[in-house]
């Protein structure tokens, strides 16, 4: 490939890993160029300035050289005051991270998901409900990979979802009324369904309905492999009930 050379790109960083000596590896997600990996050269040094900037869930603003699938960073800043995840906070950022890097394919351009992304690390620095903030960023990781959820209209129509009744939820399909409300987890209520679609998660129902949409969904991304934030997760709750 061409030589590319970008200055002050937004970006954040989803992981890292040691590289050599005294480099690392960097996965970011960018807001024009997407996800993709840098060699931060020197990074491991005491006295390298890049050390205290290369952390996740900080608005970055990078710049690189690029020859090959593997670019080199060459300089890097905090766009903004340090964010601060603890807790369940932190380890909800640790689950967004691990999606992106599970979902969304190397060098996909999606600005619409990276401004999500700043959305939903800001929200959960705010003390927002992290159960809220990860559906509605599911939703719109959904989406940009072209695997939204309909929830206002019924599947193949442009019949409404409608409050009082009960749906029947097909992946990749969408939502077929039916003419029962007995407990299934392809079941749900029009009205859960419209809430979810007006970010609306005053009701545990709709919360319950959310969550088992975007797992559905993600699960058949994802595969077979365990999601390991998943398995930090339980392991923190084992010990903090």
């Amino acid at each position: 490939m061409d030589k590319e050379q970008v200055y002050l790109q937004p970006a954040f960083l989803l992981h890292q890993r040691s590289y050599q000596n005294t480099s690392a590896i960097i996965d970011v997600f960018t807001r024009d160029f997407g996800r993709f990996s840098l060699v931060a050269k020197g990074v491991k040094r005491k006295k390298s300035p890049l050390k205290s900037v290369l952390q996740s869930f900080q608005p970055l603003v990078l710049s690189w050289v690029r020859r090959s699938e593997l670019g080199v960073l060459t300089a890097a800043e905090l766009q903004k005051p340090l964010i601060r995840l603890d807790h369940e906070t932190l380890y909800s950022g640790l689950y967004l991270n691990e999606l992106i890097s599970r979902v969304l394919p190397p060098f996909d351009t999606v600005p619409e998901l990276f401004l999500s992304y700043n959305e939903a690390i800001f929200a959960l620095h705010g003390n927002l409900s992290p159960a809220v903030v990860l559906r509605v960023f599911e939703r719109a990781l959904l989406k940009s990979l072209g695997y939204e959820i309909q929830l206002r209209y019924e599947a193949d129509s442009d019949k409404t979802i409608e409050a009082n009744k009960y749906y029947c939820y097909q992946p990749e399909q969408g939502f077929r009324e039916i003419a029962t409300d007995e407990n299934n987890a392809l079941y749900f209520k029009g009205e859960h369904l419209i809430a979810f679609a007006d970010n609306q998660f005053d009701k545990a129902e709709t919360r319950q309905t959310a969550h088992r949409l975007t797992h559905m969904s993600l699960s058949r991304l994802l595969g077979d492999k365990p999601l390991e934030s998943r398995k930090l997760y339980k392991a923190f709750k084992a010990i903090n009930p």
